[in-house]
């Protein structure tokens, strides 16, 4: 595993987005933001739930199927990361509609706090 000194991490794929100060300042005007609950399209986590083309078909596609989200603010706001959690996953072809569960962990809030120490006259505004 990537080993950063301010890190996310998102399962389903193991996926880790550093996050200091020194080396990536954008990343962490992006939680910034989140933070200060500006409306954009980074304020969540989007899971995306695919389908695999058949094995006699492999030259096709994945084809998506669901998509899920985790709210990052809200996230900051109860305290806690999220641990081997099922959130709802969502129709990506149709009316949206609830689809199913999937079991996510998103660790996020020692970023978000540290985001928030750095910026908190900002954020307290």
């Amino acid at each position: 595993m990537l080993k950063c000194p301010e890190f996310c991490t998102f399962s389903h794929g193991d996926l880790v987005i550093c996050v200091d100060k020194e080396n990536n300042q954008a990343k962490r005007d992006i939680l910034k933001a989140v933070l200060l609950k500006q409306e954009m399209p980074n304020r969540s986590i989007r899971f995306t739930v695919v389908s695999d083309p058949p094995e006699d078909e492999q030259d096709l596609e994945c084809e998506d199927i669901g998509i899920a989200h985790v709210d990052l603010a809200d996230m900051f706001q109860e305290g806690r990361d999220i641990i081997e959690q099922n959130i709802d996953v969502f129709d990506a072809r149709a009316d949206g509609g609830g689809i199913g569960k999937l079991k996510v962990t998103v660790e996020a809030l020692r970023a978000l706090r540290s985001v928030y120490e750095q910026y908190r006259d900002d954020l307290e505004a």
